[in-house]
């Protein structure tokens, strides 16, 4: 839906009505203006739960934490039974790094409903963030024992493998994922990047192309196709990779660093020279 000169919303009177108009332009990515007819619909009905859930929904894309908590403790407040809203409030301690108290959160929603999927999955998400990989799989083999069809899932668990050096067994995880999500570019990246720690750069490099096929706005999928051409000796290739990745996000200092290898491989001293002072400029941390 797009909007022209003028609104074709003309002065809602219910609640109904401003929920709506708050629930179309969430969908639209206009999050600001979501979040303030939110707040006019609570103004007629200041006890309805989904609106101040949704509300706190369009305040967190906003990056408004403290206001979207309180939306969501409001709708706690009123329906202490709304496993959504505490499982909202449990990923809003999770993005201000509030690991602990992000967890007691999803520990509690267990407690009320142990087939609550989102909660053992964002359990496995904060603790793979706290470093407690081998914990977090656990919590992604319970998630899986209620659905083993989220691609999501299985995704997250290979990542975990990854990180304990358990590449054939996260390759496993990866497999699972693509079967369930064909164009699923994470899962091919992250596959690749399995296949890679083997040193099986031709594997690899499929998946990478499978990746910025899918997605070509991701520059670690273009800089770790350039990475498996260069361990493949395909030097120009391998620069072409390099030089999308750079177009994406120039003050990636990987993709500098990959790029000046590349150079060096082709006897091109003085431009890699060049390539290995821009990673200085972008990364001046000694």
């Amino acid at each position: 839906m797009s909007f022209g000169s003028h609104s074709e919303y003309i002065e809602p009177s219910s609640t109904r009505d401003w929920g709506v108009l708050a629930d179309d332009l969430y969908r639209q990515g206009r999050y600001l203006e979501s979040a303030m007819m939110y707040e006019k619909a609570l103004e007629i009905a200041p006890h309805d739960k989904s609106l101040w859930n949704s509300k706190g929904l369009a305040l967190c894309r906003l990056k408004k934490l403290e206001e979207a908590l309180a939306a969501f403790e409001k709708a706690i407040a009123i329906d202490q039974s709304y496993l959504d809203a505490w499982n909202n409030k449990g990923v809003v301690l999770y993005r201000a790094k509030m690991y602990e108290q992000s967890l007691e959160i999803f520990d509690e929603i267990i407690k009320m409903d142990p087939g609550y999927i989102k909660a053992w999955y964002n359990k496995g998400v904060v603790k793979g963030r706290m470093g407690r990989h081998l914990d977090s799989i656990e919590e992604y083999d319970r998630a899986l024992e209620i659905d083993q069809t989220r691609p999501k899932i299985w995704n997250n668990k290979g990542s975990a493998l990854g990180n304990l050096g358990e590449y054939e067994r996260a390759i496993l995880c990866f497999d699972q994922a693509i079967d369930l999500k064909l164009n699923y570019a994470e899962a091919y990246l992250n596959r690749g990047v399995a296949y890679s720690k083997l040193g099986l750069y031709d594997q690899a490099l499929k998946d990478f192309e499978e990746a910025v096929d899918i997605d070509p706005t991701k520059p670690e999928s273009w800089c770790n196709r350039g990475e498996s051409f260069r361990r493949l000796q395909r030097y120009e290739e391998a620069l072409e990779s390099f030089d999308k990745a750079i177009a994406i996000d120039s003050r990636d200092p990987r993709a500098w660093k990959a790029k000046a290898l590349a150079l060096k491989a082709l006897g091109r001293d003085r431009e890699a020279e060049e390539a290995l002072t821009r990673i200085s400029i972008v990364d001046p941390s000694p």
